[in-house]
């Protein structure tokens, strides 16, 4: 996949374990939480199973509104910490019942549970202090012998 591509979500036939980084050219929450509804549909019209991993309950709430509000022609069903079955689901720190698919990781550190799911993906902006998580994030892949994929988003 080229750099500034859109939000396509590859399938592997293999076992082994994917990491992408999605590295935004903006700096504001909303664009960020834009890119991450259009990465969500994009994995639900697939037909893959989604946990999207945020640091607090608060941070997930808001963003379970900024999903049902996203686009009226396209509902995705999701639910707060398996309230209901749903392929997606968006958790607050550990995630209890991993779907085994794809992962989305907006939690600002680690997620050890990596390696219960196909592909983990990272969604960082230009802000300071993501970047700087984000890149100690990159470090923590490569300690375990992961080198992930790093997709470029609005950059000349």
């Amino acid at each position: 996949m080229k750099p500034n591509a859109s939000t396509s979500v590859e399938t592997r036939d293999d076992n082994a374990k994917d990491v992408l980084f999605y590295i935004l050219n903006s700096t504001d929450s909303a664009s960020r939480e834009a890119f991450v509804c259009k990465l969500i549909n994009k994995i639900y019209q697939q037909g893959r199973h989604c946990d999207v991993r945020f640091a607090d309950q608060q941070e997930a709430q808001r963003f379970e509104l900024t999903l049902w509000n996203w686009k009226a022609e396209s509902f995705i069903p999701h639910a707060i910490q398996r309230q209901v079955p749903a392929p997606v689901q968006l958790y607050s720190g550990q995630i209890d019942k991993p779907c085994a698919d794809v992962l989305i990781n907006l939690h600002p550190d680690f997620s050890e549970q990596y390696n219960n799911y196909q592909r983990t993906i990272e969604v960082v902006d230009q802000s300071e202090f993501l970047v700087q998580k984000g890149r100690q994030r990159y470090k923590d892949y490569g300690a375990r012998n992961l080198q992930p994929t790093v997709h470029k988003i609005g950059f000349e």
